[in-house]
């Protein structure tokens, strides 16, 4: 997905509302007046809350194991969650055993519509690939030993972070449960917050919020 392809949600205000859309109508769609004549419309876009993965290195990324964010995610969903390299190539653990997808063959759309949940800064570039190596290298991560329970995408992204040593997130990355509370669960609901938003203008062609 291109910065083109993303559907931007816009506010501008009007009749004492807050208007979201996905293009600045001609008329307000609560009163029909020009918005052409209003000097104060000011829209702006809300903050896209998505990235495609291979553009954001030395990050972990997540997204919905089926589908996307804006179409198909919901509370009880289940997610996938990778890293990438220095490189944008994508390195996770799935069914088939372990997969590093280089970032010329990326599928956007598996990945055009990803969650960044980790990321560094650049002089953590070298040992964070380094370390991505080292987790491959020490434990493998065959297909064999992949199960959907106890040993999955969670797992390695757990045991890659362990190993990694960042001291931002290493009080998290002890199990699933601290990672995903701390983490994850924030990442997702400002994202919910935009696709609740997105899915309503769909539907409805506009939302609209009072002026609290």
């Amino acid at each position: 997905m291109s910065p083109d392809d993303e559907p931007h949600v816009i506010c501008f205000k009007h009749c004492r509302n807050h208007i979201f859309v996905l293009k600045v109508p001609v008329q307000c769609p609560l009163c029909n007046h020009p918005l052409e004549q209003c000097k104060n419309l000011l829209p702006f876009g809300l903050p896209y809350p998505f990235v495609v993965a291979n553009q954001s290195p030395c990050s972990v990324v997540l997204r919905p194991s089926v589908g996307d964010f804006l179409s198909d995610f919901h509370n009880n969903v289940d997610l996938h969650i990778a890293v990438t390299d220095s490189q944008g190539a994508i390195v996770e653990f799935d069914s088939p055993g372990l997969l590093r997808t280089a970032n010329r063959s990326v599928d956007r759309k598996l990945w055009g519509q990803s969650l960044v949940i980790v990321t560094v800064p650049d002089a953590w570039f070298h040992h964070w690939d380094t370390t991505i190596v080292r987790v491959i290298e020490e434990q493998g991560w065959k297909r064999r030993i992949y199960d959907s329970d106890k040993l999955n995408c969670y797992s390695f992204v757990l045991a890659f972070l362990r190993l990694l040593l960042y001291e931002p997130i290493a009080a998290f990355v002890e199990n699933t449960e601290a990672f995903s509370r701390q983490l994850i669960v924030p990442k997702t609901t400002q994202a919910a917050k935009y696709i609740t938003i997105y899915r309503k203008i769909k539907q409805f062609g506009f939302l609209s919020e009072p002026d609290l």
